[in-house]
């Protein structure tokens, strides 16, 4: 090829390169284009209100693993009495038991 050609050939080439993307963006026609915008407005839309869903139920499972550990301390509470009520009772058995000479 000799340089005129080449230089023709890349001039071809370089209009052909920005042909190309306005041909394409030419293909999206206005109502193709509002559509995918209302599509994309929409997953958005699923988007936010699957978050807000999600942060929802992770509220009532903190409020219910709260509500859980309350029960668990105030069983440890009633535990705790009740072991302290069977010792006492054993301390009174004891000292009846003593009392009675056995």
């Amino acid at each position: 090829m000799t340089e005129k050609t080449i230089s023709k050939f890349g001039a071809v080439l370089t209009i052909t390169m920005m042909l190309i993307p306005l041909g394409l963006s030419g293909c999206a026609s206005e109502p193709d284009l509002s559509r995918l915008n209302a599509k994309a407005d929409a997953a958005q839309t699923m988007a936010r209100e699957a978050q807000d869903t999600a942060n929802e139920a992770l509220m009532k499972a903190n409020t219910l693993q709260n509500t859980q550990n309350e029960a668990i301390r105030r069983a440890d509470i009633a535990q705790q009495t009740a072991n302290a009520a069977q010792r006492t009772a054993n301390q009174a058995i004891r000292a009846a038991n003593a009392s009675n000479g056995g």
